[in-house]
């Protein structure tokens, strides 16, 4: 019986200690980052897939995903929300002006339901606590 849970002990340190995340926790990270400050409330992401990837060392992975923003809202309604909720700061509309610009070039004229093809390279960093995306 001892020699069963240590069988058993060694193997799932070995799964815990693998040089590569694992798809399921590339795909988490990547969308968890797309989805913060504000990207949930404009876009969803859809289809993604992880396409390849290699480690660069054994702190270091690289990974090419595919994905789609699918967008909830249109360009000029993210300008509107991004008005009022900045209205009476000077910075603010600044700021808001700004990541309306910011949206617009990296995304065009985009309107609700509008779908962006995506395709990166995230690069994955192991670190105490398993890998995380850099992002430097």
């Amino acid at each position: 019986m001892k020699k069963f849970l240590m069988i058993i002990a060694m193997a799932l340190c070995l799964v815990g200690c693998g040089n590569k995340p694992s798809d399921s926790e590339i795909k988490n990270q990547v969308v968890g980052n797309l989805l913060s400050d504000g990207g949930k409330d404009m876009f969803t992401v859809e289809n993604f897939k992880k396409t390849n990837g290699f480690e660069r060392d054994k702190k270091t992975y690289i990974a090419d995903v595919e994905y789609e923003l699918v967008f909830k809202k249109g360009l000029r309604e993210v300008a509107q929300q991004l008005k009022q909720e900045s209205q009476g700061s000077l910075f603010g509309d600044m700021g808001a002006g700004v990541a309306v610009m910011a949206l617009q070039m990296e995304h065009g004229d985009f309107k609700a339901g509008h779908r962006v093809s995506k395709a990166e390279k995230i690069i994955f960093i192991k670190t105490e606590n398993g890998w995380r995306i850099d992002d430097n």
